[in-house]
């Protein structure tokens, strides 16, 4: 008996949405494949306005989107770039509405020999762009310090001999210890809060010594941690880095206010030698000695002029000698003063004389200018016209007649002439 062949489809269309699929797939992926560490290349590389970051990490065989969310990428230790190698942990998400799936990132870390080299150039060129590495701003190291700090682990070579540098050279200075881990998770946190305390706690400290014995570049990488960096800045203290070897190279040692190429040449730094501070108290002191008889030669030098010469061997010839000089000082004032009175008084008199003349030259020119209105007004006064044979007639009322139709007959007038007044009545009058 021979079976039907099977159908490529069923014959009953039970077609689902596109959201319903897309959210089989979505559970399907997100449910078997939690969190993985991917390794690849990243490129394209887009940081956008919200702080959010978007790439793509990709081998010769495939690609993937990924999502690197704000929080995450403010607690990364680098800056991401295209075509850089990386290895990223996080989850596998579809994203619906494109119908992608993603790798949402969790963290995010260079990979392979470089990785820890490129975080070390990019926060260097970071903090040296802040100013943090500025040799304006880094102070130079007391001659002699009242007390020292050391921050640094409690175990290993380091500490002994930086106390055994520091006690011989000068055992007078008070040493303070202040133990932190110096490698692993937490090494950074503990030196920048002891660099905080210290300089909180211990004002009479003049300098701190920072540093651990020489490792791999991974147990030096708590000092190339951006927190210990600020805190070196931040220090009031001045800050001595001593980490690792000669040829090793921090951030702390770029941050601090002077760099040590050993534990030990640090502890050598920050304090003299004590037959050094000795011998160099005994030039001081010589120096003084010499200065101070020096000074004392001068002035024995400067009494025995004084003591040898007039003023003490014949003090009346000296009051004498000072009463000549008054008399020749009031006999000068007392002719500067006769010379100035004299002066005064022709200068007065120059003054008067002067005022004077312009008086009498301004007297003489009113005159001539109220002579000469006088004559002015004579000129166009009506006496005169009347005595060329002109008259004036008014009414009884005192107005002057300018015309005939101003009386009527009866009326009577008065006629004023140069040397009397005539009275009339109109009789009658004519016009021209």
């Amino acid at each position: 008996m021979s079976l039907p062949a099977e159908l490529p489809f069923p014959a009953e269309r039970r077609a689902i949405s596109v959201g319903d699929l897309t959210r089989r797939i979505k559970k399907l992926l997100e449910d078997n494949i939690r969190y993985v560490w991917v390794a690849g290349e990243i490129s394209n590389f887009r940081p956008a306005a919200s702080g959010h970051c978007y790439f793509t990490l990709k081998d010769e065989e495939a690609q993937i989107g990924c999502a690197l969310w704000k929080p995450i990428a403010a607690r990364l230790r680098f800056r991401p770039e295209d075509g850089m190698d990386v290895l990223a942990w996080g989850r596998v998400e579809v994203y619906a509405p494109h119908g992608k799936y993603q790798l949402i990132i969790e963290d995010l870390e260079p990979r392979g020999a470089g990785a820890l080299a490129i975080r070390f150039e990019q926060l260097k060129a970071k903090l040296e762009a802040e100013g943090l590495f500025d040799a304006g701003r880094k102070r130079a190291l007391p001659l002699l310090p009242r007390a020292i700090g050391i921050v640094t682990s409690p175990v290993g070579a380091a500490l002994q001999d930086m106390l055994r540098t520091l006690t011989s050279r000068c055992p007078t200075v008070p040493i303070y210890f202040y133990p932190v881990k110096v490698q692993g998770e937490g090494a950074a946190e503990e030196i920048a809060a002891a660099i905080g305390h210290l300089n909180l706690a211990m004002p009479d400290l003049d300098v701190l010594i920072v540093g651990r014995g020489g490792g791999s570049i991974e147990d030096l990488w708590a000092f190339n941690e951006e927190v210990v960096a600020r805190a070196i800045h931040a220090s009031r203290i001045p800050i001595v880095s001593a980490v690792g070897h000669e040829t090793d190279f921090t951030i702390a040692d770029f941050t601090a206010d002077i760099r040590a190429l050993t534990p030990t040449d640090a502890a050598m730094k920050v304090v003299p030698k004590r037959a050094e501070l000795i011998e160099m108290l005994d030039r001081c002191g010589a120096q003084l000695r010499r200065a101070l008889e020096s000074r004392a030669e001068l002035a024995r030098s400067i009494l025995d002029g004084h003591r040898n010469g007039h003023a003490l061997r014949e003090p009346q010839a000296v009051v004498r000698r000072l009463a000549q000089r008054l008399d020749e000082l009031h006999e000068r004032l007392s002719v500067a003063l006769g010379g100035a009175v004299a002066a005064a008084r022709e200068r007065l008199a120059h003054w008067w004389r002067t005022a004077s003349n312009e008086l009498a030259h301004a007297g003489r020119a009113t005159r001539e200018r109220a002579e000469s209105l006088r004559r002015h007004l004579q000129a166009v006064s009506p006496l005169a016209v009347l005595n060329r044979g002109y008259s004036i007639t008014r009414a009884e009322d005192g107005g002057v007649i300018r015309s005939t139709s101003a009386v009527k007959p009866g009326q009577f007038l008065r006629t004023t002439l140069a040397d009397g007044e005539i009275r009339s009545r109109v009789e009658e009058r004519e016009k021209k």
